[in-house]
Formats: C-alpha cells, sequence, structure tokens
C-alpha cells in the first residue's frame, strides 16, 4: 500500500468519523423538527378552537351586555319617572310643611289663649268651690226640711189612699145607681116616646129653651190599655171633656172622657170607670153621650 493510499485511507477515517456525528446530528435536528411541526400545528389547532370559544363566550357577553343595558335602560326610565314623582311629593311635602307651619302659629296662638282662659278658668272653679261649699250648706238644711216634708207627705199619701178608697164606693154606688135607673127607665117604660103623630099640630106656645140636642151614637173601634177610639166625631158633635156611657146588650159598661184627640170622624177617650171586672170595654161596644143617656 502506497503512502497516498494510506494518507487517503486516513483522510476517510478521519472524514467517516467527523461526518457521521453531524449526519447523526443532521438526522436527529429533522426529527426534532417534525415533531415540532406537529407540536406547533397541534398547539394551533388548540389555541384556534381556544379562540373560538373565546369568541363564542365574547358573543354571550355582549349579548347579555346587551340585555344588561336594555335592562339599565329601563331601570333608569323608572328611576327617572321615580325622579319626577318624588319631586312632586316633594313640592306636596313642601306645601304641606308650610301649612304645618301656620297650623303649629295657629296651635301656639290657641294655646296662649287657652293659658289664659285656663287661668280665667281657674279662679272661676274657685268660686265655684266656694258656691258649691255654701250650697252643700244649704242643701243639708234642704234635707232637714225634706224629711219632715216626707213625713208629711206620708200623712198625705195615707190620707189620699182613704179618700181613693172613698171616691171608688162611690164611684161603684154611681155606677149601680145608673144601672138600676137603666133598668128602672126600661121596665117602667119611663122617658120612652110616645107613638108618632098623624098630624102636625099648630103650635100654640113658644118654647122657653133651646131644644135638645140629638143624641151622639156610635160603637167602639179599638181599645188600648185605658183608651178606647169610636167611630164618631166631631162632625157629630162630640168634642174634648164629654162623657160617653159605653153600653152592651143595653147593659151600662163604663165612661169614657173623650180626650183632646177629636177628628171629624174619630175621637179617643179615656176608660173611667168599671161596674164589674168581667164587663171590660172591647170593640163592638155601642156608646152614647151621657145627656142623651141621662134623658132616657
Amino acid at each position: 500500500m502506497t503512502t497516498t493510499t494510506k494518507i487517503f485511507v486516513i483522510l476517510v477515517c478521519l472524514f467517516s468519523f467527523i461526518l457521521t456525528p453531524l449526519v447523526i446530528s443532521y438526522a436527529a435536528q429533522k426529527e426534532n423538527w417534525r415533531r415540532l411541526a406537529n407540536d406547533s400545528r397541534s398547539e394551533l389547532n388548540i389555541a384556534y378552537a381556544g379562540q373560538q370559544s373565546a369568541l363564542a363566550i365574547l358573543s354571550a357577553e355582549a349579548d347579555r351586555f346587551d340585555a344588561l343595558q336594555k335592562q339599565e335602560q329601563g331601570r333608569y326610565l323608572d328611576l327617572q319617572q321615580q325622579y319626577v314623582q318624588l319631586q312632586r311629593q316633594l313640592a306636596d311635602l313642601t306645601v304641606k310643611y308650610a301649612d304645618l307651619n301656620r297650623s303649629r302659629d295657629d296651635w301656639e296662638t290657641s294655646a296662649r289663649l287657652l293659658t289664659a282662659e285656663m287661668t280665667v278658668k281657674t279662679k272661676h272653679n274657685q268660686e265655684l268651690t266656694e258656691a258649691k261649699e255654701g250650697a252643700l250648706a244649704r242643701e243639708r238644711d234642704l234635707q232637714a226640711r225634706n224629711l219632715q216634708l216626707a213625713d208629711r207627705v206620708k200623712e198625705l199619701d195615707a190620707q189620699v189612699v182613704v179618700l181613693t178608697q172613698q171616691l171608688r164606693q162611690k164611684v161603684e154606688e154611681i155606677a149601680v145607681l145608673r144601672q138600676e135607673n137603666l133598668d128602672f127607665r126600661r121596665g117602667t117604660g119611663f122617658g120612652q116616646a110616645g107613638p108618632p103623630l098623624t098630624a102636625s099640630p099648630v103650635p100654640q106656645a113658644q118654647a122657653v129653651g133651646p131644644a135638645a140636642a140629638s143624641p151622639i151614637r156610635g160603637s167602639v173601634t179599638r181599645v188600648e190599655g185605658t183608651l178606647a177610639t169610636i167611630d164618631v166625631g166631631s162632625a157629630a158633635g162630640v168634642r174634648p171633656d164629654m162623657l160617653m156611657v159605653v153600653l152592651r146588650d143595653g147593659g151600662y159598661v163604663c165612661d169614657l172622657e173623650i180626650t183632646s184627640q177629636v177628628t171629624p170622624t174619630e175621637a179617643v177617650g179615656k176608660i173611667v170607670v168599671y161596674t164589674e171586672t168581667d164587663k171590660r170595654i172591647r170593640p163592638g161596644d155601642k156608646i152614647e153621650d151621657s145627656e142623651s143617656f141621662a134623658r132616657q
């Protein structure tokens, strides 16, 4: 082997030792760039997807912001209306405040007047107290006199009871006498009208007094307590304080004293006396004025 060949072989070995790491390094770098490219592509895809997601989120946020803006605008309009209302209320309250101030001034004036009036009333009350003490003294005197008068009233009441019993006995006697008189007249025919005249005689004498009034007759229509209503009134000659006799089946029942309640067709009378407890006045009983009844 020549020297040139040896040198060539040595150079080849050297180049092989030098180029082999370079080739290996180059190949290794080339594989790393592919991996990096793939990784970059994956990262770009992820970034794109994230960007799209961010855009969707931003769009949703924008819609939400628009909705919030509209809501806030509505609230702003409501607040403006409330502000206007509050301004009106403030104006009303200002007017009321002025009225209250005037009312306070009036109340203060009234309070001063009432204070002055209270002072006068207090003085007047003191005078009334003194007058009351004097009145109490007079009242004690009057009570003593009332005791004396009460004893006198008791004596008079006892006398009234005795007189009332006597009056009742007299009234009962009068009622019995009236009934007996009525029975006697009916039994004897005394006071009844004679037969009718066939011819009208020529009057030979003039009347010395007025002719007797025609009888007033009617019926009882209603009874309420001690009052009774009859179906004749002022048109028939009934007048207040007139005495009417109540009859039933021809028998005497009681007397009625006409009150002031008189109309042309009705009158109200007060029951005066009963003859018997079983003969109580009732609707349908006949009535006649006492003067006509006495002439029978």
